[in-house]
């Protein structure tokens, strides 16, 4: 009869073959699995048995004991409906499952796609490519192959590697039995969020690429100077030994634990390919304060998420975030406003990279990658990435391919826009009788441009005509607004002492900053929603005080905030409300659950 031999009975087995990707379902028990011998026999090897309601496996062959879940089969310990096992027999490994509905094999599973994963169980999947599915090829890479699981597509059942290598051929011919996977799109623009399912997406090019591509960083010092990057970095390479851990070893033998992609050969952040992201994109023209807003906020949302949401905020890459923290640290550890300046964020500086991409050379944005889980559920995690772009990535005259570090806009579970009213005309002469020193600014308002560049660069990737509108929340920051606050009527903004906002708080707020903004700048408004369905506007001021001229020294001209007068209004409320609409399970937890926040 082939492969199995199945005697019919009632309910359902589905049996999935994982390497020739062959699926059968048996309504009728018992049901007798097969395999071939050495001679071409079929032989049984072991029976399903439904026993008083219950299902048993039965092994047939003492000379060829199957495993379930990798450990020898108990005969007396029935299986349990709806749940999916690894069954290895002598010629096959097959997914079995009891139940009264069809399995979900997974859109993977017939591209004959197979994933390893150490059993120390850090669930770090290395998907394999074509050319890997042979005997030599992961003897040599998986040491010791005792340490290794093998996982068919995105099925949840895992099998011994020696297994899987015993059935495969010792070179690189891949026969019917080890089709290769179907050509996956390598290298193409994402405009998606980040998951750790599928062909992941670099977080610093925007390029996709196949797990199995992933490259890592040489850890040992000899091994400097990188074929692409120049002679100063570090080799990236892709590991072909691993110790019993499961860790890639450089060609030295030490354990090189940081990874890159194989695009840009840029860090890719800690946990990158084994957790879920939300991108968080923070635009603005230039000099807006997008540096003192982000210092501000991961100052003051690690605290506020603790105390009213039950939840933690960490560095989730304290390497790649070192530019972050220590502006951060800058700012809220001065004791003069000269120690507290913080430059704009260059569009050559710090916050980029100099990497490779299609060809040549370009300046890409770092990621700042934290964890955010909550307390009381460990399981409800996600990492926050944020970038700072500098405006001039959104000037109309720069194309996305000479500046590509636009393109995380697209993918970003939240938008937000850091309007700057001091840099606009028509606020400038309203609030010409305040003695502020930023209302002396010159320079050419740009705001409504670049927030106008910014959506439709987010509708092109997107793949939207100009007319749609895009549903990701867009929150545009006022900032500021201890300087402009006084325009507005007593008691129209909602500034709660020791809380986070509610609701109708933060609603109050939207509609009396929208119509702030329609009289002194309509075009923002007008901007904004012909963007996305969701747009609130927030009233924000990051330092809470105007800034001091600096009047000796080499920063003399320049505006700093004075250290002991730093009082932030309303900073983390944009970010809290983004979060509720993108991770609400996270923020469940609260500490007041009378308090109506968000």
């Amino acid at each position: 009869m082939g492969l199995f031999d199945l005697f019919r009975s009632s309910p359902s087995l589905t049996i999935a073959d994982c390497l020739n990707r062959n699926v059968n379902n048996v309504s009728r028990f018992p049901a007798t699995l097969n395999g071939k011998s050495p001679d071409g026999e079929t032989t049984p090897l072991c029976r399903v048995s439904e026993r008083q309601g219950k299902y048993f496996i039965d092994a047939l062959n003492p000379n060829s004991l199957p495993l379930l879940d990798g450990q020898p089969i108990d005969s007396t310990h029935p299986i349990e409906r709806d749940r999916t096992y690894a069954l290895s027999l002598s010629s096959h490994l097959l997914a079995i499952r009891v139940s009264t509905k069809e399995p979900d094999l997974g859109n993977d599973f017939n591209a004959h796609k197979w994933s390893i994963e150490s059993t120390t169980g850090d669930h770090l999947r290395l998907q394999l490519k074509a050319d890997e599915l042979n005997q030599n090829a992961l003897q040599e890479r998986f040491i010791p192959t005792s340490k290794f699981l093998a996982i068919p597509g995105s099925l949840d059942v895992r099998f011994p590697l020696k297994d899987l290598i015993n059935l495969l051929p010792k070179e690189s011919a891949s026969p019917r039995s080890a089709a290769p996977a179907a050509t996956p799109a390598y290298g193409k623009d994402a405009a998606s969020q980040i998951e750790p399912d599928g062909d992941p997406t670099c977080p610093i090019c925007w390029k996709t690429f196949n797990k199995g591509e992933v490259m890592n960083i040489a850890a040992h010092e000899d091994l400097i100077g990188d074929e692409i990057l120049g002679p100063h970095a570090k080799q990236r390479f892709v590991a072909k030994r691993f110790n019993e851990l499961g860790q890639a070893l450089d060609e030295r033998g030490v354990v090189s634990v940081e990874l890159a992609c194989p695009h840009c050969r840029g860090r890719l952040p800690t946990s990158f390919l084994s957790q879920n992201h939300l991108i968080f994109s923070v635009v603005g023209a230039p000099s807006s304060g997008k540096s003192y807003y982000l210092s501000t906020l991961l100052q003051l949302l690690p605290e506020e998420l603790i105390r009213h949401h039950g939840a933690v905020l960490q560095d989730g890459d304290p390497s790649g975030n070192v530019q972050l923290n220590e502006m951060k640290n800058r700012l809220f550890s001065a004791t003069n406003p000269a120690d507290a300046f913080i430059s704009k964020t260059d569009f050559e500086g710090l916050m980029y990279e100099q990497l490779p991409r299609n060809g040549k050379t370009v300046a890409l944005p770092r990621p700042f990658v934290y964890h955010l889980r909550q307390m009381q559920d460990a399981d409800k995690r996600v990492a926050l990435v944020f970038y700072d772009n500098a405006g001039e990535h959104f000037k109309p005259t720069i194309s996305l391919d000479d500046s590509p570090g636009a393109l995380h806009v697209a993918a970003s579970s939240a938008l937000f826009f850091l309007y700057d009213p001091t840099a606009n005309r028509a606020f400038r002469k309203r609030l010409r009788r305040k003695r502020d020193p930023q209302l002396r600014s010159r320079a050419t308002d740009e705001q409504d441009t670049i927030l106008a560049e910014m959506g439709i660069r987010v509708k092109k990737l997107k793949a939207k005509d100009s007319h749609e509108l895009v549903d990701t929340p867009l929150a545009i920051m006022v900032g500021k607004c201890d300087v402009w606050r006084s325009i507005l009527p007593e008691n129209a903004l909602a500034i709660p002492e020791g809380r986070p906002l509610n609701e109708s708080e933060i609603e109050q707020n939207s509609e009396a900053v929208r119509s702030l903004l329609l009289e002194y700048s309509p075009t923002i408004v007008a901007n904004a929603e012909s963007i996305s369905t969701r747009v609130r506007y927030f009233p924000i001021s990051p330092l809470g005080h105007s800034p001091k001229e600096i009047t000796e020294g080499p920063l003399t001209g320049k505006l700093a905030p004075s250290p002991r007068r730093l009082k932030p209004l309303l900073a983390t409320t944009p970010t809290l409300w983004a979060l509720e609409r993108s991770a609400p399970d996270i923020l469940s937890s609260r500490t007041n659950p009378t308090e109506n926040t968000y």
